[in-house]
């Protein structure tokens, strides 16, 4: 099964190209227009430039969709970053020097609370990355835990340092988050996706009815279009929200928040 999930565009693609080798060959060939046979209305030499021309085109969107895909792929270790040095800042204000006279700068930090305050950020996070909706009004109010647990330090005394780092690493967080949300909800324009649709309808329109030299030409150079056409779609689709998580096939690696998670249920004031 999960062979078959991670090769989806590859599956569709190929279905396609049989699909429209089927169509030329048990429908368009039975077919004619005033005497002539519907598949060898065009000759293939009169249609190139419009293939050369609709992979220019292709060529394009997908770059565009690339470079958000690239700087998506960067968004997950950063956080995991983020969070693992906000552990850091954790342990360092356990362990250093606290000033203040105040009643609560002498009691014991409660490790419990800071414990479950970060386990309750991570585990959020995870959800949020792994949820279809991807709400705003989910992630930014969580991530506001983390200077709940600033404030619960600053009360008591502890190291000036640990709480200014805490709030950095989740401004930075808050940033990192801000543009998977952003690069989740704002999908390619809409008249992009209009140009391509139509230029696939274009293409296996004229591969219906463009007259090849031998059958083994045409049910090769039929086939191959079809297949790089629709692969090529499928795949600007797939890029265009790569925190798209029901699409194993093209989505970024979540693998170092997850580790993360892990480690943190192992070892953090456990």
């Amino acid at each position: 099964m999960k062979f078959i999930t991670n090769r989806t565009i590859i599956i569709k693609s190929i279905l396609a190209a049989l699909l429209i080798l089927c169509i030329k060959n048990f429908v368009f060939k039975n077919l004619s227009f005033y005497g002539q046979d519907f598949h060898d209305l065009i000759e293939l030499s009169d249609i190139t430039i419009i293939f050369t021309g609709a992979f220019f085109v292709f060529g394009l969107l997908l770059a565009a969709t690339m470079s958000d895909f690239k700087e998506s792929e960067r968004i997950p270790g950063e956080v995991a970053s983020n969070l693992e040095a906000i552990k850091d800042w954790i342990y360092l204000a356990l362990r250093a020097p606290r000033t203040g006279t105040s009643d609560l700068c002498k009691e014991e930090l409660n490790q419990p609370f800071l414990r479950d305050q970060l386990l309750l950020i991570t585990d959020g996070i995870i959800s949020w990355i792994y949820s279809k909706e991807k709400d705003s009004n989910v992630i930014f109010p969580l991530l506001r835990n983390s200077n709940e647990i600033a404030y619960y330090f600053a009360e008591r005394g502890v190291d000036k340092e640990a709480i200014k780092g805490i709030q950095e690493n989740t401004n930075a967080m808050r940033k990192q988050l801000t543009r998977a949300y952003s690069i989740s909800r704002n999908n390619f324009i809409k008249p992009a996706y209009i140009l391509l649709k139509s230029i696939l309808f274009i293409v296996m329109s004229l591969l219906l009815i463009t007259k090849f030299k031998s059958n083994p030409a045409d049910y090769f150079v039929t086939a191959a279009v079809t297949f790089l056409f629709c692969y090529l779609y499928l795949l600007i689709r797939g890029l265009d929200d790569p925190f798209d998580v029901s699409n194993d096939e093209i989505d970024v690696d979540l693998k170092p928040i997850d580790r993360f998670r892990q480690r943190l249920g192992n070892d953090f004031l456990v």
